[in-house]
């Protein structure tokens, strides 16, 4: 079950995740920054109704020491990762420069693995490139509406991280799209996150529990593989939202109750 679990991954989610809301020409498009020295591991890209200026504003924030990184807050506390987390436009943050470092945490010594990345290249208002992660591209679409296009490039492409990347990154995108949409000093809730995170991880936890105490080929196997891939599907393909990974939750935890009746 393990095999075909991983090939569905390896044939059908993982080019999805590395090519999440690009389109093919964004895909294969060269970008300023493209290192033939380097595997490109992914291009993902997400529309946002705001102009590429107030677009602008909110990507050069990112850094620990800056605006945060957008994304699932309390999982980077979790892993020791320490970052101001902003939801306000500072005017200290307001530029970025070649030379300058991104840093990863504020106090790298509670960092599971301690990274920052440093500037390599940037054109105002239009792209930067940072080592050791990769191309952020704004496309405007048209006076009201930006692209955001983040390239990723890695000396030797590590497999094992791509989901966990996706999963971070992912938020990024859509944590600048929220913020540059609502505008300044409005404060977002993470609530939904937490909630949706934490069904995810207890439905992980409940599947294996539904193995333990299966019994027959179809509760041991067929259901296992089913609720496997669903959960796959929360995690990776669907939307992150509580609604997916709620309801996964709480049909395993019936299929659970039936076989303990049993």
């Amino acid at each position: 079950m393990a095999i075909l679990q991983l090939s569905i991954y390896d044939l059908f989610l993982k080019p999805i995740i590395t090519t999440w809301g690009a389109s093919k020409e964004e895909v294969s498009m060269r970008m300023v920054g493209d290192d033939k020295n380097l595997t490109i591991t992914s291009t993902r890209a997400i529309s946002i109704n705001a102009s590429k200026s107030d677009v602008w504003k909110w990507l050069i924030q990112l850094g620990a020491d800056r605006g945060g990184f957008y994304s699932y807050d309390f999982i980077e506390k979790a892993m020791g990762y320490k970052t101001r987390h902003q939801d306000l436009i500072k005017p200290e943050f307001k530029k970025i420069e070649t030379g300058d470092l991104v840093r990863g945490s504020i106090d790298e010594k509670s960092s599971i693995i301690p990274y920052n990345f440093r500037v390599l290249y940037v054109k105002p208002e239009e792209t930067f490139v940072l080592d050791k992660w990769g191309i952020f591209l704004l496309k405007e679409i048209n006076s009201r509406q930006t692209r955001l296009i983040i390239r990723t490039q890695e000396a030797v492409a590590n497999y094992i991280m791509i989901p966990f990347h996706f999963i971070m990154e992912r938020r990024t995108l859509m944590g600048i799209k929220a913020r540059a949409e609502a505008g300044e000093n409005v404060q977002l809730s993470e609530s939904k996150d937490v909630l949706w995170f934490s069904a995810i991880v207890l439905s992980g936890f409940l599947i294996c529990f539904f193995i333990f105490i299966a019994r027959g080929f179809i509760q041991s196997i067929i259901i296992p593989f089913i609720f496997s891939l669903l959960w796959s599907c929360s995690l990776l393909l669907f939307d992150p939202t509580p609604w997916y990974s709620m309801s996964l939750l709480l049909v395993i935890c019936v299929a659970i109750l039936n076989v303990i009746r049993t």
